[in-house]
């Protein structure tokens, strides 16, 4: 009896050095992350379930970066086309890019089947926390998205922001139990504001300081090409700082005439790098497809969903109020 006591404190004790290890330990690009910003600027890591979660998924994440930068160098470094010449190369870009974080609740596809649904990393919630506001970036022709957020909670705001169209989808412009709160400005968005522009320029900032808006809950971006220098000048413009969105849900477009920006793997490893650094991390991916068919062309379009591991909020904090 004594001997089985002996071995059931020694487990426990072993338990305990365990979660006092997870609690104190930071693994390598992780600074930061996870953590609530006391007002002296230090920072801590919980031990909750849910951290011990990013955790783990940010240690698999680091080993995956490092198994990308060497893939690079094995198919001859950064100058190697995105999309090589058939019969040329056995890669795409799309095979270097992968997901390998995931997302730490239930992930939803919101919007219509085909194009224009978008994966949301905890749906719920996301949308159920006290004044939850979306951003739509690219409106075009359907509004789907933005319809089923809306008639998923009652909490949410939706702010679309176009200005190659006029107005909301019609899907949303139909839908009365809902369109009264999605709201509609024909703005292009960049890293400097500049009203008097023709159309009006905002940066991410002086949008939400427009609105009175301190934290995006959803931001989707959806704007034909223009995504990379305009997240770059989001991104840079915040300096280092946390950025002030939950989650991110892109359509990234690659040559085929939307950009050429991205033409080699070197190009998009920049890029790519900078959402990693400022703690955005993909959960989701999804080619369009009907692209490919339309266009009889390789797979240049494709979703992503991003999850902001940094700063506090519902998703990596789960001190935060459950949904209903």
């Amino acid at each position: 009896m004594g001997r089985l006591t002996l071995v059931i404190s020694t487990v426990l004790l072993l338990c305990v050095a365990l979660l006092f290890f997870a609690g104190q330990h930071s693994f390598p690009g992780t600074n930061g992350l996870f953590s609530q910003s006391s007002e002296t600027g230090s920072s801590t890591i919980s031990a909750s379930r849910l951290s011990l979660t990013l955790e783990g998924n940010e240690r698999r994440y680091q080993a995956a970066v490092k198994e990308r930068k060497e893939a690079i160098e094995r198919i001859g470094g950064a100058n190697m086309a995105a999309f090589p010449a058939p019969f040329s190369a056995f890669y795409t870009l799309w095979d270097l890019f992968g997901v390998a974080f995931s997302c730490p609740f239930p992930v939803y596809r919101v919007g219509t089947m085909g194009d224009g649904g978008k994966w949301v990393c905890g749906l719920e919630r996301a949308t159920h926390q006290t004044n939850c506001i979306i951003y739509s970036m690219g409106v075009e022709r359907q509004s789907s998205f933005e319809q089923e957020v809306l008639r998923q909670s009652e909490k949410c705001q939706v702010y679309g922001f176009d200005f190659s169209v006029s107005q909301w989808g019609p899907e949303l412009r139909a839908d009365t139990a809902v369109n009264s709160r999605a709201h509609f400005y024909p703005w292009k968005i960049g890293g400097v504001d500049n009203h008097g522009a023709n159309p009006k320029e905002y940066s991410l900032q002086g949008i939400m300081k427009e609105f009175g808006h301190d934290f995006i809950d959803i931001w989707k971006i959806d704007i034909e090409g223009s995504e990379f220098p305009a997240l770059t000048a989001v991104i840079e413009s915040f300096k280092g700082e946390p950025l002030p969105f939950g989650q991110m849900q892109i359509e990234i477009h690659v040559g085929g005439g939307y950009t050429t920006e991205m033409d080699t793997v070197g190009a998009m490893d920049k890029w790519w790098t900078m959402l990693e650094d400022a703690g955005l991390r993909p959960f989701w991916t999804e080619l369009n497809l009907l692209d490919v068919n339309f266009y009889r062309r390789g797979p240049l379009v494709a979703e992503w969903s991003f999850i902001n591991i940094r700063g506090k909020h519902a998703l990596v904090d789960d001190s935060l109020p459950d949904y209903p």
